[in-house]
């Protein structure tokens, strides 16, 4: 994996405001990533699990359910940023969109980009907006955005 963005205060991420943050390395969604994803969120459907039946159906395969790539984000974006000297903190999604299905065996990768930084009484809010595509295709299978709210480590 290539070397971490390193992100340390207010200015590393406004001058990165309106541009691509990173491009992810592909990831596979193996058939047994999506079903230990399934089983933790008690999302037993056939079409996560049987593979005979999704073979003969519309999807063609195995299919994750649609919050896995959200639940993704997180591991992702540490693989690719190390943030040094900065607590933060989740506040929340403003739209997230699914486009069309992951299949097990997909490649998936992350584009993550500083939408917009905020200046807070205390600390910054940096709004995210995130793409997931598939097999280098262009076209996302799912995206977002999402609010992060920084402060200076004490």
């Amino acid at each position: 994996m290539a070397d971490k963005l390193v992100i340390s205060s207010l200015q590393d991420f406004q001058a990165r405001e309106g541009q691509l943050l990173f491009a992810s390395p592909p990831l596979t969604a193996s058939k047994e990533m999506i079903q230990q994803f399934c089983r933790s969120v008690n999302q037993l459907d056939w079409f996560h699990f049987d593979e005979e039946r999704c073979a003969a159906s519309p999807f063609g395969a195995i299919v994750a359910p649609g919050m896995f790539t959200l639940s993704l984000i997180h591991s992702v974006y540490f693989d690719n940023v190390e943030l040094q000297g900065l607590r933060a903190l989740f506040l929340g999604s403003d739209r997230f969109r699914i486009l069309r299905p992951v299949k097990a065996g997909d490649e998936l990768s992350l584009r993550f980009t500083v939408a917009r930084v905020e200046v807070r009484e205390e600390g910054f809010a940096v709004h995210y907006d995130f793409t997931w595509h598939v097999n280098n295709e262009e076209q996302a299978v799912t995206l977002g955005n999402f609010i992060v709210r920084y402060w200076p480590e004490q």
